[in-house]
């Protein structure tokens, strides 16, 4: 096998795809068993998700990159606010790209030294690693949850609401709840589910984890302007600008895949 199947193995189940279409005899073997592997991961993922949820705090990868994520968000968002900081700009982008190598390296360093094993063993390991990236089943608790507070009372279910959205809820009636709910679980079922699988597709674990470190600092600093309390108090006009694009490429496709979905 050649360095560049090597890679394609490492890195992207499309490519396993791709060798397949022009394989022959053992070779085609070879694919077809990484591709079934590919495809038996993400349904080991959903199944997953499906029956126990979220791993353990303390177990979860992308707590670990909220946590890194809110420790050098102290650094590079100022305490005051400036017009054209490009400083900021340098320093988030500069954080992000760091972080997105870090996760990216370990997860292919993960995928690709997996001990040599059946394409089924192969395809149960890939797919626990995958699970900490989508989130299927808390999602629908919490949306859930929102109907359930939305029956005890209208101003529990605009509480409840608040967990999930940025916007102000306590002039909502109950319709707008109902709507603010749906279109939140519209948008996060490509956060959540579609988009990591999409570029768990195109790229294997390594993508898969760079999209869930994105979307998660565009969650932590792509918010434009105040946010934090008394010392943690920063400005994220500028700080947080790469993070917001960069979530916006990556979720670019998957977006539109998911309105196609639905």
């Amino acid at each position: 096998m050649d360095v560049t199947a090597v890679l394609a193995v490492a890195l992207s189940p499309l490519a396993w795809a791709w060798q397949l279409w022009g394989a022959e005899g053992a070779s085609q073997l070879f694919w077809a068993q990484q591709l079934m592997s590919a495809a038996l991961a993400v349904l080991v993922a959903l199944l997953l998700d499906r029956l126990w949820g979220e791993p353990p705090v303390w177990l979860h990868p992308v707590v670990l990159m909220g946590k890194l994520l809110g420790a050098l968000g102290k650094w590079i968002a100022p305490r005051a606010e400036r017009t054209r900081d490009y400083g900021a700009f340098v320093l988030g982008m500069t954080a992000w790209c760091a972080l997105a190598a870090l996760f990216f390296v370990i997860y292919a360093l993960c995928q690709w030294l997996l001990p040599p094993q059946a394409w089924w063993g192969q395809g149960l390991v890939l797919g626990v690693l995958l699970k900490p990236l989508l989130a299927w089943r808390m999602l629908q608790d919490e949306v859930l949850a929102v109907e359930a507070a939305l029956q005890q009372s209208l101003p529990a279910g605009r509480e409840r609401l608040s967990w999930l959205v940025s916007r102000d809820t306590t002039q909502l009636d109950a319709g707008t709840v109902r709507e603010s709910v749906i279109e939140t679980l519209a948008e996060n079922l490509s956060d959540s589910v579609i988009a990591p699988l999409f570029w768990f597709l195109l790229a294997g674990l390594p993508g898969a984890a760079l999209y869930r470190l994105a979307n998660t600092a565009d969650a932590m600093w792509g918010y434009p302007g105040w946010r934090g309390q008394g010392a943690q108090r920063r400005h994220w006009q500028w700080a947080g600008k790469w993070a917001a694009r960069a979530d916006d490429v990556l979720n670019w496709l998957p977006a539109r895949l998911t309105a196609l979905l639905l």
